[in-house]
């Protein structure tokens, strides 16, 4: 299998991103990479160097991505570290930069939050190190943002990403309870799959056991995550000329 070469680690961690599995994933055949249901961009971050078209339909996780785009490493090293909430930080810090902040509070969740979790907070007070808004977490940021310039965000739903061919990451919303719990997770399956269907180039759809809405192929058992629970994952492979 190919490996991903220059690869970013994670601006944040998103419920369900696909950084970890990304590699066990078909390599990209194509310049472009376009991820239509963006979430993390756990693909993309193993091949930053390509052209890379994100399309996200969460305001909110669009937004972010539009700021760290264009935001420069001397202003992300500016915001304060060890803010246990998002109201300590000073009033210039902007939306965007908030709600990532608000994603390293308590990792892996489908929407940023206020405060520390009570669990990091615990960890914080015995002088314990944890993955949060730390001083490396920030710096990781800063000096990743100057490699994403060449990266396009469009805020929407799916059919917003351009019809071009291109290497198509496709991981939407879980068809079942899992998926549920997504911000913006009202799909229609059916049309979806016609839509995967006529993606010009190569296309990687990801789904769960189980998933009937295209002709899934056992692919992996993932890694149990935070929520300690293994996943068993299914794949679609296509593609029009």
């Amino acid at each position: 299998m190919s490996k991903p070469g220059n690869t970013l680690k994670p601006f944040w961690r998103y419920y369900g991103g696909k950084f970890r599995a990304a590699p066990r994933y078909p390599a990209p055949q194509h310049d472009t990479i376009i991820e239509p249901f963006a979430g993390a961009a756990g693909y993309s971050l193993r091949y930053p160097d390509r052209k890379v078209i994100l399309v996200e339909k969460y305001p909110v996780v669009a937004e972010m991505w539009r700021y760290l785009i264009r935001v420069s490493a001397a202003e992300i090293r500016r915001i304060p570290i060890g803010v246990t909430h998002i109201d300590e930080l000073p009033s210039w810090v902007p939306a965007p930069a908030r709600n990532l902040i608000g994603w390293w509070f308590n990792a892996a969740t489908v929407s940023p939050r206020a405060s520390l979790s009570v669990g990091r907070q615990k960890l914080a007070a015995m002088g314990r190190n944890f993955e949060g808004w730390t001083e490396a977490t920030r710096e990781r940021i800063a000096t990743q943002v100057e490699q994403i310039r060449h990266w396009q965000c469009i805020e929407g739903s799916f059919e917003r990403a351009p019809c071009i061919p291109a290497t198509w990451f496709i991981d939407p919303p879980y068809n079942n309870k899992a998926g549920s719990y997504y911000v913006e997770h009202d799909i229609d399956y059916t049309w979806l799959a016609s839509w995967c269907r006529s993606r010009r180039g190569q296309v990687i759809v990801c789904e769960n056991e189980g998933a009937t809405w295209l002709p899934f192929r056992p692919f992996a058992t993932l890694k149990p995550g935070v929520n300690g629970k293994g996943s068993r994952e299914v794949i679609w492979e296509g593609g029009c000329p």
